[in-house]
């Protein structure tokens, strides 16, 4: 079930008796950030958020504005329905902020409390204790439903997980497909979603795609998830230090065989549902062309 806020795509901002407060999400957002400080150079600013983190240099030098700590109740400013019950992450991959430390430093931690909310944010859920994920569907279970936000790590997944995840009237489950070399494990979560009664239609992929893989194994996966009735989620890398938003880097275009062309494709097909070219592009009958549309793929 999908919560009644989007998330937001640019900086959040909000104002308090002394600074305007910006949370920057994105590092390809932080360019028009400093902009719009430097245009309004008559009030102060605080920013925040993952993107300083990553790139706290690029507000070093700029006189009415000061890199500050994430604030209380930030998240739920930013959405109502949202909250986490963990911080950090037990994994270490090469494309997250999380792994690295510089998004949440000091390892994986449960919270001892946490806002009774839908939308559950917390970057690898599963790797908490079976006493502390119990007591987060225990609150769970009276709001009926639950958007399982971040992505779930199919690899932990145990029979444990699925039974707890059922208690649910409808959740919403989102598992991860990072590369090739976890199909077996994505499949196996699958399964034991499915087996304990979680429907096909509360499940759904993220695929990250353009990370030391081409195009090829993009809609690969892509299309192993669509084979298994689960909505494949197409997600761009973006390089940690990014300022351009789905810019494809030379890396990703000489080493692997990237465009944005082929970029574009895989997204509008799975988005979409439009064919945009490219000769990775899988044909589909028209019963499977019907059954996608109609369920809004």
């Amino acid at each position: 079930m999908k919560g009644r806020y989007e998330w937001p795509k640019a900086p959040f901002i909000w104002c308090d008796e002394t600074h305007v407060n910006m949370s920057i999400p994105f590092t390809w957002n932080i360019p028009e950030a400093v902009e719009h400080i430097l245009f309004h150079d008559g009030a102060k600013f605080r920013v925040g958020g993952p993107a300083i983190m990553l790139m706290p240099e690029m507000f070093a030098g700029i006189a009415n504005c000061e890199v500050g700590q994430d604030a209380p109740g930030l998240l739920q400013k930013v959405n109502p329905e949202a909250t986490r019950t963990t911080l950090g992450c037990i994994r270490k991959c090469g494309f997250c902020g999380i792994g690295t430390g510089a998004i949440e430093p000091g390892g994986f931690r449960e919270l001892p409390d946490w806002p009774n909310l839908p939308i559950i944010c917390d970057n690898n859920l599963l790797a908490a204790s079976p006493k502390h994920f119990e007591s987060v569907i225990d609150r769970l279970v009276p709001h009926g439903w639950a958007d399982f936000n971040q992505g779930i790590d199919p690899r932990i997944l145990t029979d444990f997980h699925a039974k707890q995840f059922r208690r649910i009237k409808k959740p919403t489950i989102y598992l991860a497909l990072d590369n090739a070399a976890t199909k077996e494990a994505w499949m196996m979560a699958f399964e034991r979603l499915r087996s304990v009664g979680i429907a096909k239609s509360s499940i759904r992929s993220y695929v990250l795609i353009g990370f030391k893989s081409g195009p090829s194994d993009a809609w690969d996966r892509c299309e192993f998830v669509t084979k298994a009735g689960v909505m494949a989620i197409p997600m761009w890398f973006h390089g940690l230090r990014c300022l351009k938003h789905n810019e494809v880097t030379d890396e990703q275009k000489d080493k692997y065989g990237w465009s944005d062309s082929e970029r574009i494709a895989i997204g509008k097909w799975y988005f979409q549902h439009q064919d945009k070219g490219s000769k990775y592009c899988p044909k589909r009958s028209k019963e499977v062309e019907f059954m996608l549309i109609g369920e809004g793929r």
